[in-house]
């Protein structure tokens, strides 16, 4: 091929993509606020071949040159995660009835809008390319509050173990895993609809390094495993090659803990503070670590008692405003309100509420703070699922 010919090519190609650009379904989106999407008019302004304005709210008008080509949104509460080549150009709702950029998802790759029912209260407004119809609707409950309008027992599972000690989810709810007691086994579970144990079928197990393990967690991109064990009084670390594929852990190192029968385990968001709680002394420890989410580097801070007399486990919410207990010397779970995130010195308990099983021995979040999690062992080992908020994207 010549130069020439190679270069007519290229024009060819930079035509083509220029063409289509100017045709009306390339180019027209959803993004839906509050002035938009009301009775039959689905929004304020609308894109045409040569326009980007594809929404108005009040007198501001937002701008935006929208591709589709590439793009993938991800469900989640009252959001969407967008991804792909075009995520930094989409034009989209916050939840709460303003538009911005990169967010939540609204992409629509046809010309008009006609095939879209009226949504009452105005929200943000959807489609996939395989035609799947989403919108936004308002948010119910409060996430990462136990004392949510919207808390409520939903569901439950058996767990793999009858005395099932720890409980624990990978980054994108894909995996979850639990710790029993009776077996000395870690277990993995593949989850086909994200952080809805309903869908978790048992994968696969490995042996644990003590022989009453109580506590599980992870760091934060699943390249270590963390095993409290309440017989040698230790804190175990695994490194794994395959991130959150507990087959391919190996243990590490281990450390002592400070209480003599650890129960529970967890980190802040960037592995600089390590947390224990153990029913032998009922506190809660707080380590610092020098190097993150490595425990050889771990140096004991302070601690602060524990709420119940029989402490078996923490979590934190998302920014560590908030610190959770549960424990089955009175049968709850407690919420504490922290002044400094992650520091236990300035917690200050809040509320409490029942526990499923009366001996519970463990507790997570998801990601959001939109489901929570409990395990316990007074029915042969259950895992529980409360929904926290509701409301989101739902399919029309």
């Amino acid at each position: 091929m010549t130069e020439d010919d190679t270069q007519l090519e290229d024009r060819v190609e930079q035509l083509e993509e220029t063409i289509k650009k100017m045709l009306p379904s390339r180019r027209e989106a959803l993004g839906m606020g509050v002035a938009g999407l009301a009775g039959a008019s689905l929004m304020s302004g609308t894109a045409s071949a040569g326009s980007s304005q594809v929404g108005t709210i009040g007198s501001a008008s937002q701008q935006v040159d929208l591709f589709v080509e590439d793009l993938e949104i991800g469900d989640t509460v009252n959001g969407a995660n967008v991804s792909g080549a075009a995520a930094d150009e989409a034009l989209v709702s916050d939840g709460s009835g303003g538009l911005q950029f990169a967010q939540a998802g609204g992409v629509e790759e046809v010309s008009t809008f006609g095939n879209l029912p009226a949504i009452d209260p105005p929200q943000l407004a959807y489609v996939t390319g395989e035609e799947e119809y989403y919108y936004s609707t308002p948010l119910t409950g409060t996430p990462f509050d136990i004392t949510s309008s919207a808390f409520a027992f939903q569901t439950s599972i058996n767990a793999q173990d009858g005395f099932s000690s720890g409980i624990a989810w990978n980054n994108d709810g894909s995996r979850l895993y639990e710790i029993g007691d009776t077996s000395q086994r870690i277990y993995q579970y593949t989850v086909s609809t994200p952080f809805d144990i309903t869908t978790a079928s048992f994968d696969t197990s490995i042996s644990t390094q003590d022989s009453d393990p109580f506590g599980l967690t992870w760091n934060d991109d699943g390249s270590r495993l963390y095993e409290a064990g309440a017989s040698s009084d230790e804190i175990y670390q695994y490194t794994l090659s395959t991130p959150f594929d507990i087959t391919t852990a190996s243990f590490q190192t281990s450390i002592t803990s400070q209480d003599f029968q650890p129960t529970g385990i967890a980190w802040n968001n960037d592995g600089s503070r390590l947390y224990e709680v153990g029913r032998n002394s009922n506190d809660i420890y707080q380590y610092t670590v020098s190097t993150p989410f490595d425990i050889a580097t771990a140096t004991s801070q302070t601690s602060i008692n524990a709420q119940d007399s029989t402490a078996t486990d923490i979590a934190w919410n998302n920014d560590g405003s908030r610190l959770y207990e549960v424990g089955f010397g009175g049968d709850k779970i407690y919420q504490s309100n922290l002044s400094t995130p992650f520091d236990i010195t300035t917690a200050t308990f809040q509320t409490s509420v029942n526990t499923q099983d009366s001996v519970s021995t463990g507790i997570t979040w998801n990601n959001d703070g939109s489901r929570f999690y409990e395990i316990g062992t007074n029915s042969g080992g259950v895992i529980y699922q409360y929904t926290v908020t509701s409301g989101g994207w739902e399919a029309f």
